[in-house]
Parts: C-alpha cells; sequence; structure tokens
C-alpha cells in the first residue's frame, strides 16, 4: 500500500469504469450492510435470507477472482471447514444449518472481494469514512434515545445497574446495548485513524468529535466487554505508533474508570466475589461458559472424541442461531471463543483463533514494515479496530453478530 492512487497499474488498466464503480459501490454496502441487514430482517419473516443471497451474487460478480490473495483467505478456510465437518456428521438439520451459514460464508464472501482489492491510501481511507458515516448514524440513533429517555427493554434487566432508572443504556438500531458497543469498539478506532491522518483543520474537527461521540456512546452503552475491548484496540494501536502515548492512554483509561462513578460501578464490580456468585447461576457468563465446556465434555464427564472435537453442530447450543429458531430457551454463551467450542468442538475454536491470531501477527507485522507515516497510522489504527473486535470476543460473542463482520472482515483483509 502506498499514496500512489495504485500498487499495481497494470491492474488498474485492466478494471474498465464499471468495473471500479462497482468495487467502490460494494466497499459502500460493506459500510452500510448492518443498516439494511436490519431492515431486511424487521420486513422479512425468513430473517433476510432473500436478501443475503442476492447480495452475495452482487459481491461474487464483481470479485476479480486473478487477483484474490489466497495467503489471506486461507486463514479462515479451516475454520470453515471444521463447520462443513461438523454440521454433515452432526447432522444439523436443514433449518439450524441455513441459519448459520450467513456468519461462515457470509464472511468469506466478503474476504474473497476485500483480498481482491488493490488498496491504495486513498481507497482505505475511502473505507474508513464510509464505515464512520454508518457509525454516526447510528450515534445518532443512540443521542436520540438519550434525548427522549428512552427506558431499557426487559431483556436488559441483568444487573442491579440496568434497573436504575438514572441510567439511559443506548443500543441504536440493535436489540441490545451490548450487540451496539461491537460496533462501537469499530467506529473509534476507525474515527481515530481519520483524525491522525486528516491534512486541514476542518477534518481535524470532523473526525475529532466523531472521535470523542464515539467514545461517548461506547461510555453510555455500559458494556463492559466494550468499555474494555476498545481500550484494549486503542492501546494496540498507539502502541504501534509509540508506546509512551499508548501508556499514556491506558493511564486515562484507568483515571476515567476510577473517577467516574455509573463507570467505576460498572467495570469494578466485574471483578467482586459477589460478580463471580452471581455470575455463577443460571443465566451468568460463568454458567454459561460452564455450559460450554459441559457440551463437549471437558467438564461433566467425556462424551466421546467426536463430540470433544467438532462439537455438537453450528446452532444447536445456546448460540443468537438456536435462540432465533426457539431453541434452548434463553441460552446464550457470551463468548465467542467458548460458543464456537461448544457447537464446534476443540477443532473449531482453534481454527477459529488461528484466524484471529494469525490476522493480527501478519497486520502488525505489515505496520511495522510500513515506511510511509499516513499509512503506517491508518494501518495501525485498523489493527486496533480487528483487535478490539477480537478482544471483545472473551466476553460477548461477537463472531453470533452478524452484521458487524461486515466491518471487521474488510480490515481484515486490509492486514
Amino acid at each position: 500500500m502506498s499514496n500512489q492512487k495504485t500498487t499495481n497499474p497494470a491492474l488498474e488498466t485492466q478494471q474498465t469504469p464499471i468495473r471500479r464503480y462497482l468495487e467502490e459501490f460494494t466497499l459502500l454496502t460493506f459500510a452500510f450492510y448492518p443498516w439494511y441487514g436490519r431492515l431486511a430482517d424487521t420486513i422479512t419473516p425468513s430473517k433476510s435470507y432473500w436478501f443475503d443471497i442476492l447480495y452475495f451474487v452482487c459481491v461474487f460478480a464483481v470479485i476479480d477472482y486473478r487477483h484474490i490473495r489466497w495467503e489471506k483467505v486461507m486463514r479462515f478456510a479451516p475454520f470453515m471447514l471444521v463447520y462443513f465437518w461438523s454440521s454433515a456428521i452432526n447432522g444439523v438439520p436443514l433449518l439450524i444449518f441455513k441459519e448459520t451459514l450467513r456468519r461462515v460464508v457470509g464472511p468469506f464472501g466478503i474476504m474473497l472481494f476485500a483480498s481482491a482489492v488493490d488498496w491504495d491510501y486513498a481507497k482505505l481511507r475511502r473505507l474508513l469514512i464510509y464505515i464512520t458515516i454508518s457509525g454516526l448514524l447510528m450515534g445518532g440513533v443512540a443521542g436520540y434515545q438519550v434525548l427522549t429517555k428512552q427506558a431499557p427493554q426487559s431483556e436488559w434487566l441483568d444487573t442491579e445497574l440496568d434497573t436504575d432508572r438514572t441510567i439511559i443504556r443506548v443500543w441504536s438500531i440493535f436489540s441490545i446495548p451490548t450487540y451496539y458497543s461491537i460496533f462501537v469498539d469499530i467506529s473509534i478506532l476507525v474515527a481515530l485513524g481519520l483524525l491522525l491522518t486528516s491534512s486541514g483543520w476542518f477534518e481535524r474537527f470532523v473526525w475529532g468529535l466523531s472521535f470523542l461521540g464515539f467514545l461517548l456512546a461506547q461510555l453510555l452503552t455500559y458494556a463492559r466487554g466494550g468499555l474494555l475491548a476498545s481500550a484494549f484496540g486503542l492501546f494496540v494501536a498507539l502502541a504501534v505508533e509509540s508506546l509512551v502515548w499508548a501508556c499514556v492512554a491506558a493511564a486515562a483509561a484507568v483515571i476515567g474508570a476510577l473517577t467516574i462513578p455509573q463507570l467505576r460501578d460498572r467495570l469494578l464490580t466485574a471483578f467482586t466475589w459477589a460478580y463471580v456468585q452471581e455470575s455463577s447461576q443460571p443465566g451468568g457468563r460463568i454458567y454459561q461458559w460452564g455450559r460450554a465446556l459441559e457440551n463437549v465434555g471437558i467438564l461433566g464427564g467425556f462424551k466421546g472424541i467426536r463430540q470433544l472435537l467438532i462439537g455438537t453442530g453450528p446452532g444447536t447450543f445456546g448460540t443468537q442461531s438456536s435462540i432465533n429458531l426457539g431453541l434452548h430457551g434463553a441460552l446464550r454463551i457470551d463468548s465467542a471463543y467458548y460458543a464456537i467450542m461448544a457447537e464446534y468442538g476443540l477443532l473449531g475454536v482453534v481454527s477459529f483463533v488461528y484466524f484471529v491470531v494469525s490476522t493480527l501477527l501478519e497486520g502488525l507485522k505489515k505496520v511495522l514494515n510500513t515506511e510511509d507515516k499516513r499509512v503506517k497510522l491508518l494501518l495501525a489504527c485498523v489493527l486496533g479496530a480487528v483487535s478490539a473486535w477480537a478482544f471483545h470476543g472473551l466476553t460477548d460473542n461477537v463472531f453470533d453478530y452478524f452484521y458487524v463482520l461486515s466491518w471487521v472482515f474488510p480490515l481484515a483483509m486490509v492486514l
């Protein structure tokens, strides 16, 4: 990636104007996919399967297959292979298979396209602008919720904080604050990248205000995982450029967490024995994680090598797919890694962790080897965004929240 128009002149000459416009339009749709995906889910009883099919047919039509960077895409291939293997061996019903397919094949299609894009500085910056605008619109909805003092919905009332009517937890266009906080994780880092690479005072003002707005939105979600993930992503992005600034930012985050009463109470209670006891009860995170380990036979007795290695099949145990279909009550595994282990087994979680770690390591290597200052800053913030998403997966099932994948996976292919 460089500041020139393209890093591959031969590719640029081969692209027709129509193909370039289609490529740009596809990048735009990645940024706004959460909006029309949510709309399709609202107006159709079939959970927008028809829309997914139409959308990805268009994406596959735009891909220039000759220029796919298979070394990037194949990071995800082992996990996708385990997905199909687990589905086939466990005899997953067609309805559940269809529900989970979008969470695996969809990202793979996005990666095929994004890896074939001839990324340059200008094109990457445009993608980040598209994502930021989409995020700002979500923030506008969240701001309206604060101004109108909309009360939390009943399914959020999982802690004493949630029952405090003086606290307004924003959820934007999504069903729960946790879901929205994952989008804010990405938005914070993307806005920071635009801010650090701005060339004029007006740009600095716009992207700086956006960055601060996203920080405020994350605070108003009161999502512990989101707060910690955003802090981790910011630390990664800043540490790549300056460890000193990263430490200053970390110190500021700690001071803020200790001095803002609601934030202090929300974060520090997660490290108390009372919270551990509460979380160990049915519905709590520790309880859920234990159920995930029991499902594959790590706890509660060995259930066979097959169940240990490939789980009980996608969509069969406590993920959004099964909840959408009315299975397993309200059980949800609040961790991407534990949820994948429960349904895909040890092979599934190892292959998913391989994708995450290899992507981040290759991204770190790319950032450190980039000499151009502006490109390095932009890539560092992209690395921070993907890192925040991966970190958030420790406490929430970020892979199960399908619409954020249209942001994460293009960024992963940039690294």
